[in-house]
């Protein structure tokens, strides 16, 4: 019975690290230097976490800042190597307006919907 518990354990860990490293994937730190607009909310400049559900055109982007989000917002993803080792923001100059994030591996647009805005406290 032992042989039998010790496989079932490592399937187990093998189980939980593998969903580990695809959270991972799905999560990125961005900063931003000078307040953008993303929809209807405000981002001050700090660092955020940003998050995604999918890599397709119907994602959904969630941003946080600490454990506090502070946007979810729909957006298209694409597995698309950027040529850059650390995020590069998006911006339209004239509005301000946060229109993507160029990842290393991959590159967020999002869309022209509304950004939600959360008031949950850390």
């Amino acid at each position: 019975m032992k042989p039998v518990k010790f496989i079932f354990a490592i399937f187990a860990l093998l189980l939980f690290s593998l969903n580990g490293w695809a959270s991972d994937r799905m999560r990125a730190k961005i900063q931003i230097y000078q307040t953008v607009h993303i929809g209807s909310v405000q981002l001050a400049p700090g660092e955020y976490a940003v998050t995604w559900t999918e890599s397709s055109s119907n994602a959904e982007v969630t941003i946080f800042q600490g454990k506090r989000v502070v946007a979810t917002v729909p957006a298209r993803i694409a597995q698309v190597r950027s040529g850059y080792s650390s995020p590069v923001l998006i911006t339209d100059s004239v509005s301000h307006m946060l229109t993507g994030v160029d990842l290393p591996k991959v590159s967020i647009s999002f869309g022209s919907g509304n950004a939600v805005s959360s008031s949950s406290s850390k």
